[in-house]
């Protein structure tokens, strides 16, 4: 897309004669907005994709989490001083 903004005859349109080069303004319209619908296109793709990313990750983070709460568990089981708080591994004192 170009950085500088063309201006759409739309308006213009309803002004002139039939005769007059009507068709190629219009098609004109269509030419400048046809860049802003494929970048359209694109942004959309780009964003389906980190979706895709997002999902993936946050079931990788989710069996991580179910991971590490069974480590503490049988740890726990063992009796050793050690808890989950606040998402973290923490040593704790015994009888807590």
């Amino acid at each position: 897309m170009e950085n500088d903004k063309q201006a759409l005859t739309t308006k213009e349109l309803a002004t002139l004669p039939l005769g007059h080069n009507w068709y190629q303004k219009l098609a004109s319209n269509f030419e400048i907005i046809q860049p802003y619908l494929d970048k359209l296109d694109t942004d959309e793709l780009e964003i389906d994709n980190l979706k895709n990313k997002f999902d993936d990750m946050s079931k990788k983070l989710n069996v991580y989490e179910t991971n590490m709460q069974a480590i503490v568990n049988i740890l726990s089981d063992y009796d050793v001083p050690i808890a989950i708080v606040d998402g973290k591994i923490v040593e704790t004192k015994e009888g807590e």
